[in-house]
């Protein structure tokens, strides 16, 4: 094998001693130690890639960095802001998270497309909980990115329903999507209806009759509590709430003797009528009376025609999207608003407490309108708690967080039941909010003075993504078929693609 290690002479160097001339063979070591101390200082040290001479004619040498071996190049290190990196590297886009979901838009802080899909992530353990928390101020977008989520998500497979739509925005949404609407007082909902059995429970175990009697019976006697206690304007007293277990419970035995549902009035009968053991306590029989006359507006005065007999719509469990359209209680007094959200959301509830139809997702639209009611607060709790069990993402749509104060005092059981929303609700999307409510919302969702910053400066669809201990910036972006189904700001609209609000980057 040739011995590559390279000596002096290879570069046309020679070495001669002449006897007569002394002085110039003096001369030419001298000459000869210099270059070959050139030779180890730039060739041995590896300082160069290439010197001319005969073992160098074509290609060079076969030493380590000339580019004939191997590339191990070896960069130093070197320290930068990410503004200089971004600056030098501008085509360079941030990692994903990894994980499959549909495409909300575009990242705004590493650029490329922002995916989202929270069932994905909890299984890829970015996140501990499927609830979500919206926060925007009137015009921002955050109603878009809202129908944006769930359109994609249910052409995707999942399945969803919407609790309130005040606006009647999702009307169009629901046709779009080939859903169904129901608009209570135009529809008749029975709100004791015993609703969809599932196979198992929350915990996996199979559903026995048992267990489903005892689950239909709670649900029943809470949507029942909350309805008296919203017409009493008080909690209710301890006969006050036998009255209404002994009523429900002879209701339901009469209803099921003539192979039906329970509706109100068979309720109000027996309450009218109480049964005859009861004649000696005085005390639970003024009871039956007064709770007769409590919850007979139920089905007479503004609520007349809404819940006083069986359903003529039934909820379909298998509709890619069903839509509850609350904008018909705008006229109604502040209680019947509170009992028909009740009613309503105590009816899709017994429907999409079930693992039998794939995932849902589950949107409180104008979230405040539920906080302000007791009995609605409670059931969107134990959602919130149940979500993984069930397999439901819950999403509240809230324009501040002043506006979970709604749902009592401060330090009552109700203010901290909607606190408790925020507080399970592993993923926020912050829109634009005013310089007032930066303050509260800082202190409550642990923002950064930076991004206080950009939630301030953020134009019309631009929101701040935060969940899995990551924060991303995303501008919602909407394909041409979706553009007039989910813009509902049109007083905002001055000309064709323009807005009042300039969008910022």
């Amino acid at each position: 094998m040739r011995d590559l290690t390279e000596v002096p002479e290879e570069f046309g160097l020679v070495s001669f001693e002449d006897p007569d001339q002394p002085e110039a063979t003096k001369i030419n070591r001298k000459t000869a130690r210099r270059l070959k101390q050139a030779y180890v200082r730039e060739v041995k040290r590896q300082r160069v890639n290439y010197i001319p001479g005969p073992r160098y004619a074509v290609g060079g040498a076969q030493r380590a960095h000339n580019l004939r071996g191997g590339l191990d190049v070896l960069g130093n290190l070197r320290r930068a802001t990410s503004y200089t990196v971004a600056a030098a590297y501008p085509l360079v886009a941030s990692g994903s998270l990894g994980v499959p979901g549909v495409c909300m838009g575009t990242d705004e802080t590493g650029g490329g497309g922002f995916f989202f899909d929270p069932w994905e992530l909890y299984n890829a353990n970015v996140i501990s909980g499927l609830s979500m928390l919206i926060l925007g101020s009137l015009g921002v977008g955050k109603s878009t990115c809202v129908k944006t989520l769930v359109s994609r998500l249910v052409l995707a497979g999942r399945r969803a329903v919407i609790m309130t739509d005040k606006k009647g925005e999702w009307m169009i949404v629901a046709r779009f999507l080939g859903g169904i609407v129901i608009t209570p007082g135009q529809r008749r909902i029975n709100p004791l209806e015993e609703g969809i059995r599932p196979s198992t429970t929350a915990e996996g175990e199979v559903m026995t009759d048992e267990m489903w009697a005892r689950m239909v019976r709670g649900r029943r006697l809470s949507l029942l509590t909350s309805c008296a206690e919203i017409l009493e304007g008080e909690k209710l007293r301890a006969n006050e709430h036998k009255a209404i277990r002994m009523a429900l419970d002879l209701t339901v035995a009469n209803a099921e003797e003539e192979g039906r549902d329970p509706i109100i009035p068979d309720m109000l009968k027996v309450l009218e009528n109480p049964p005859a053991d009861i004649d000696g306590n005085e005390k639970l029989r003024v009871a039956f009376e007064d709770m007769a006359a409590t919850l007979s507006r139920m089905v007479d005065g503004d609520l007349e025609g809404m819940f006083d007999g069986e359903s003529d719509q039934k909820f379909d469990p298998e509709a890619p999207i069903v839509v509850l359209n609350t904008k018909g209680l705008d006229g109604f007094s502040e209680d019947a608003k509170k009992i028909a959200y009740a009613c309503t959301q105590s009816w899709a509830e017994a429907a999409v407490t079930s693992r039998d139809y794939g995932q849902r997702i589950i949107v409180y639209e104008e979230g405040a309108e539920a906080l302000g009611d007791p009995g609605s607060l409670s059931r969107m709790v134990t959602q919130w708690k149940l979500a993984r069990e069930y397999g439901i993402c819950n999403v509240l749509v809230l324009h501040k967080l002043g506006d979970l104060n709604m749902a009592g005092d401060v330090g009552s059981k109700t203010h901290a039941e909607a606190l408790s929303l925020l507080g399970d609700s592993d993923i926020r999307v912050i829109y634009h909010q005013s310089s007032d409510q930066m303050k509260p919302t800082r202190e409550a969702l642990n923002l950064t003075a930076r991004e206080c910053e950009k939630i301030e400066g953020f134009g019309v669809g631009f929101g701040l993504w935060q969940f899995g201990g990551r924060s991303f910036v995303v501008r919602n972006v909407m394909t041409k078929p979706e553009k007039p189904v989910f813009e509902t700001d049109k007083s905002l609209k001055t000309g064709e693609g323009q807005t009042e609000r300039q969008v910022q980057g």
